[in-house]
């Protein structure tokens, strides 16, 4: 008896670890992958573009990387649910399809969520140390996101109402 309960105790594991993998309740979140550039249409210097690369994309693009440990349940679900949100957010992949002023609403979030150290999230940072932003990295994505605030305003401005 004591046998066939283990046996069906580890069977029962083996069954729900299978089932955990082919379970995804946000979506097919890593099916969407693009090539286009980040930011495409926005007026970004290299510099800027790189610390956004490497500090944002994993979430906020569809160029997310996905190691290992991200295909395990449930950490493939916490993670699954951040990179949704992240995207639902701010997606640098998808810029070009943002009106200007979605644009510059998500601009201003930017700007706020760096200045106030909510972005990049400590809880991303702690395994992505890489990811972390530097005092003046924070300064320079933040005067970058108020300045092409500015620019888009400008054109917004200058775009006749029907």
């Amino acid at each position: 008896m004591k046998k066939f309960l283990r046996t069906s105790l580890v069977g029962a594991v083996v069954v729900l670890g299978i089932a955990s993998l082919l379970v995804h309740p946000y979506g097919a979140v890593r099916a969407h992958t693009t090539v286009e550039p980040l930011l495409t249409s926005a007026v970004v210097d290299p510099a800027t573009l790189g610390i956004l690369e490497r500090s944002c994309q994993n979430c906020h693009s569809q160029n997310t990387e996905w190691p290992l440990y991200s295909y395990v349940a449930p950490v493939s679900w916490l993670i699954e649910s951040d990179v949704h949100k992240a995207r639902s957010h701010m997606n640098l992949s998808r810029w070009s399809q943002y009106s200007l002023e979605e644009k510059q609403e998500r601009l201003a979030e930017l700007a706020a969520a760096v200045r106030s150290r909510q972005m990049p999230p400590p809880r991303y940072t702690l395994m992505h140390r890489n990811a972390r932003l530097s005092q003046p990295e924070q300064e320079r994505i933040y005067q970058w996101a108020r300045g092409e605030r500015r620019r888009l305003k400008l054109l917004t401005d200058r775009t006749p109402n029907p």
